[in-house]
């Protein structure tokens, strides 16, 4: 199998007033035009660059898991370079 690199489209940015654990903004997007993922956070790391949270579900038995993922680094990295890239854009459009 041939690795490619993720087509992502349709993505919505949803900011929200800055949290003390770093929170930012939410972003959703459809990954290779077949999967919709909502809710992935971008939180601010201390050194002034950002990360993402991918959604967790928990269970009525307190079992945290998980929801959505990348399954390897290339595809986590990849994800991680072009949302930032796009949110950076964003910034740069929507706030003065």
């Amino acid at each position: 199998m041939t690795k490619s690199k993720p087509r992502i489209n349709e993505i919505l940015f949803y900011p929200v007033i800055p949290t003390a654990t770093g929170l930012v903004c939410y972003v959703s997007f459809t990954l290779n035009n077949s999967i919709r993922i909502n809710d992935v956070g971008i939180y601010t790391r201390p050194t002034g660059s950002y990360r993402l949270l991918y959604p967790i579900k928990q269970l009525k038995n307190g079992k945290v898991i998980s929801s959505v993922y990348p399954i390897n680094k290339e595809i986590g990295k990849a994800l991680e370079d072009f949302l930032f890239t796009e949110y950076n854009k964003f910034l740069k459009k929507h706030v003065k």
